[in-house]
């Protein structure tokens, strides 16, 4: 099947992958956030490159980058672009932002409730994170755990997602996509800058294995969208990158070769007909994601001295029920607000289309 076909909606199951990667998330902060003596999640064992969590968010980017791109690249208006995208980031940002600050915080605080409205740190908190510039503390909450006043350490991926979309959305409008060639000559220079400690592009920013290969898995998975036409994803696809990656995983094409194998292993999966009737009612990915953290700080400050799998079973169930309230709620009706914005051509303004 080719990946054009496995594209539309009624022929994946990408909602699923979504949700597992979110789980994943939590799985690793689960090892993370629990005072165990530093141990380490099942992938941080096998691999040498990557843990649970970081490769749940390279999952995140790739699929962003295949949705987002094909979405562009179809529609090809940039207002719709932006006006989607607002309405899917930002509404779940605020709920989960503000929900912390009004209800988690006051409970978990070491301060009174006086000390803790009439801190102007609250105020910060909100607006800071709303704009991406991620903050971490709230007054006096979570301060005695083993990372203490650390309240959503999950939100600082959002800006590098924003930024990412930004960027697509800036070569569209420079018609870098009219060349395929440029596009995979613009994607081989991204792919290439973890390689050179970040000094072709991200010059600004010191390396971090964790966020160095978020651009290209973003990238491969616009490059992706590009070629959906010409990708066929069959089983031998995926014997061949496994073979490949363990042929080269000891050199530098190790990661590269290593998340193409799980892209493309996603892709085929979500395709087949037996995994799509597992797909799930509701997009919660996104809201077990945001809450996934604060929910495990809090369980951490009600029962300090459960383990990692009381930690891991319990957050996961409780970021599944804000998850969906986050979708039911807010998410869903945020998107449908967007769509009903575009189609009224309200921001349309003088905007052409390249």
């Amino acid at each position: 099947m080719k990946l054009s076909s496995v594209l539309l909606r009624e022929n994946n199951n990408l909602d699923l992958f979504r949700l597992l990667a979110a789980g994943m998330v939590i799985y690793r902060h689960a090892y993370g956030l629990v005072s165990q003596g530093g141990q380490k999640d099942l992938v941080e064992r096998m691999l040498v490159f990557d843990t649970a969590g970081s490769l749940a968010v390279k999952v995140f980017f790739f699929l962003s980058g295949l949705v987002v791109a094909n979405s562009l690249l179809q529609k090809r208006d940039p207002v719709d672009f932006l006006v989607a995208r607002a309405f899917r980031v930002w509404p779940a940002l605020i709920f989960v932002v503000l929900s912390t600050i009004l209800f988690i915080g006051p409970l978990v605080t070491d301060l009174s409730l006086g000390e803790y409205f009439s801190s102007p740190q609250i105020y910060f908190y909100f607006f800071e994170n709303i704009r991406l510039d991620t903050v971490y503390g709230l007054p006096g909450v979570f301060a005695n755990l083993p990372h203490p006043l650390v309240v959503n350490g999950s939100l600082w991926t959002l800006q590098y997602e924003v930024a990412a979309y930004l960027t697509l959305l800036a070569l569209f409008m420079l018609g870098v996509f009219k060349s395929r060639l440029l596009v995979v000559l613009i994607f081989l220079v991204v792919a290439l800058d973890p390689l050179t400690g970040n000094k072709l592009l991200f010059t600004w920013r010191a390396s971090n294995p964790h966020i160095d290969f978020l651009a290209p898995c973003f990238g491969m998975g616009v490059l992706a969208a590009v070629f959906k036409e010409d990708i066929a994803l069959t089983f031998r696809v995926v014997v061949s990158l496994l073979v490949l990656y363990l042929l080269f995983q000891t050199s530098i094409l190790g990661p590269y070769l290593f998340y193409a194998l799980i892209f493309s292993s996603m892709l085929y999966l979500s395709a087949q007909s037996w995994m799509i009737k597992f797909k799930p009612g509701a997009d919660v990915s996104y809201g077990v994601y945001l809450w996934g953290f604060p929910i495990q700080q809090t369980m951490i400050y009600f029962f300090p001295h459960e383990g990692i799998l009381f930690n891991l079973i319990s957050s996961l169930v409780l970021a599944l029920g804000f998850g969906w309230l986050s979708w039911t709620l807010v998410e869903k009706r945020g998107i449908l607000f967007g769509q009903r914005l575009i189609s009224s051509n309200l921001f349309r303004g003088g905007m052409v289309k390249p």
